[in-house]
């Protein structure tokens, strides 16, 4: 399991860029599980004197790179507080092996060096990439690469620099000697930096889909068409003009849309906005942005796939495992979710993803709604994580209804209180989002700081009062507090969370029929309608006392 710490600093990542000379392309792409590390590339500290990394890079990895490699880099997500600097060898070899071969012995016989030179680490809490021009150029001829670097630091810092970073299995080695200039012990790691590598851009026609911008989840109850935006670059060596830029939405709901972008600069990333959509029917959207072929087609179409809800809004894809985790450790914090409602609407509660971390158990749930400067205006019952709830959502509800400003920003999100024990109870889904989703605050609020350190996808789902009748969350808010999500099912499958004590399910299809009956003590249940047909069902709920609740779900 992943497990980040989340400090409360401003940072931005830039996962690829294009310019007029020269086309940077990341080591893996970005479409990789995001990730950190402080340890597998020089950090800046004393403990780095002397640090060495030796990886494998495997042929997909390595499948846009052209035939000629300019320079070499690393993303960070955060730099040093203080100078820091030193000595940098980089070395390259082409090699037929299919994973990572070399053990936890440096050598660096039959490679070649690529780069020897200053190596100065970016100062300051914001992102950065830096990029080495080679002093002459290697040619890449396709395959597997493998890749060694050794630091020497001449002027060191207190804190360290962090790297972006994925997971992996055998990826390398490194090792890093403290104080003294003495070669380290190296020890194998599943853990690697992201590299970059810039290669000359002959393009004269490269249109890149850089992201779309479209909720994972938008709900019908918001009675209001939604807008969806996507980020185009230009990854040509020239200026473009008269830029075709086609949206396609094909599922439940149906739309099309064409923009022009009127000029666009060598390198340069507009965001195009389509003509708003609207979306009645409940189910599942799949949403694709595109451009016209050009001389690198792998870049020219971004597919999303959207869940139209009844009251859910949220960021994140509609189905995927939020186990991955993500926290402060010790300390405390809030990381919350951002969000605009169209209309004017009333958030009743949040849903929230934990993560499978085993220190989680024990410690307490509450959620939060923040306004536009990050002060508190509202907090959620409290609940006590058990083990039983590790990778599930938890649905936490406001102790009153918040009315909602439309077009007016608010922060959504969950409260991690402080521990001896470290604990990273935030579920993450390792798929890469768009930028500038998430925020962290100290646990107070009227503090609130971009993440844009890329973790993937966070289960934060603001709920809102329902116009469904008794399809959704509104009515079931209500004594007892018990949520069915997602509504419609996602591939069969949702979930009833807010349940207390014993209570015994049952569903029922149209003609009356019971097609699943069984009784928990659980607090979080789910139920699987994949081997039923599609279209309404009954889910009767029906506690220790008799008392009971029936709410209409459709299956699909």
């Amino acid at each position: 399991m992943k497990k980040i710490t989340l400090t409360l600093f401003t940072a931005l990542l830039s996962l690829a860029s294009v310019a007029q000379v020269n086309t940077v392309v990341n080591v893996p792409t970005p479409n990789t599980a995001p990730g950190t590390t402080g340890l597998r590339a020089p950090n800046g500290t004393a403990g780095h004197t002397v640090m060495r990394g030796q990886y494998f890079i495997s042929a997909a990895d390595l499948s846009a790179l052209s035939p000629t490699i300019t320079s070499f880099g690393f993303a960070l997500t955060s730099g040093v507080a203080s100078a820091a600097n030193g000595t940098l060898t980089v070395y390259l070899q082409h090699t037929g092996a299919t994973s990572y071969t070399a053990g936890t012995t440096w050598g660096t016989a039959g490679m070649t060096t690529i780069y020897t030179g200053s190596y100065a680490i970016p100062v300051g809490s914001a992102a950065a990439n830096v990029d080495l021009t080679l002093p002459s150029a290697f040619s890449y001829t396709g395959g597997a690469l493998n890749i060694a670097y050794e630091y020497t630091a001449a002027v060191t810092a207190t804190n360290a620099a962090v790297y972006t970073a994925f997971a992996g299995s055998a990826l390398g080695a490194t090792g890093a000697s403290s104080t003294t200039a003495t070669a380290p012990v190296l020890g194998g790691t599943g853990f690697r930096p992201v590299f970059r590598f810039g290669t000359p851009n002959t393009y004269t026609n490269e249109i890149i889909v850089q992201s779309v911008g479209a909720a994972g989840k938008y709900p019908t109850t918001f009675g209001s068409p939604q807008v969806i935006t996507a980020q185009i670059m230009n990854g040509s060596n020239i200026a473009k003009t008269n830029i075709a830029v086609g949206l396609s939405v094909t599922g439940v709901n149906t739309f099309t849309n064409a923009q022009f972008i009127g000029a666009l600069a060598a390198g340069a990333v507009t965001t195009v906005t389509f003509a708003p959509m609207t979306s009645t029917v409940q189910g599942i959207n799949t949403i694709s942005v595109g451009v016209l072929p050009d001389q690198n087609n792998i870049n020219n179409n971004i597919t999303v796939t959207q869940s139209i809800t009844c009251d859910f809004w949220a960021y994140n894809p509609p189905t995927g495992t939020y186990t991955s985790g993500v926290g402060f450790n010790t300390g405390s914090g809030i990381i919350s979710s951002n969000f605009v409602t169209p209309v004017s609407a009333t958030c009743i509660a949040v849903s929230i993803g934990i993560s499978s971390d085993v220190n989680t158990p024990g410690n307490p749930a509450v959620g939060v709604l923040m306004n536009a400067t990050g002060s508190i205006i509202a907090t959620t019952n409290t609940i006590t994580l058990t083990t039983g709830m590790l990778s599930t959502a938890q649905t936490l509800v406001f102790a009153s209804p918040v009315s909602i400003t439309a077009g007016v920003n608010y922060y959504v999100g969950y409260l991690q209180t402080a521990n001896p024990t470290g604990y990273f109870p935030l579920g993450s889904q390792a798929v890469l989002n768009t930028p500038n989703n998430y925020f962290t605050s100290p646990v107070a609020g009227n503090s609130l700081t971009p993440l844009t350190s890329n973790l993937g996808y966070f289960k934060i789902e603001p709920a809102f009062t329902s116009t469904c009748g008794s399809v959704g969350i509104a009515e079931l808010v209500s004594t007892p507090k018990v949520t069915i999500y997602p509504n419609p099912t996602v591939n069969g499958k949702a979930t009833i969370a807010g349940l207390e004590g014993a209570n015994t399910i049952t569903v029922y299809n149209m003609l009356g029929q019971q097609v699943m009956n069984f009784t928990s003590d659980k607090e979080v249940v789910s139920i699987d309608l994949v081997n039923q047909p599609m279209g309404n069902y009954l889910v009767k709920i029906t506690n220790s006392s008799n008392g009971t609740k029936t709410v209409k779900i459709i299956n699909q």
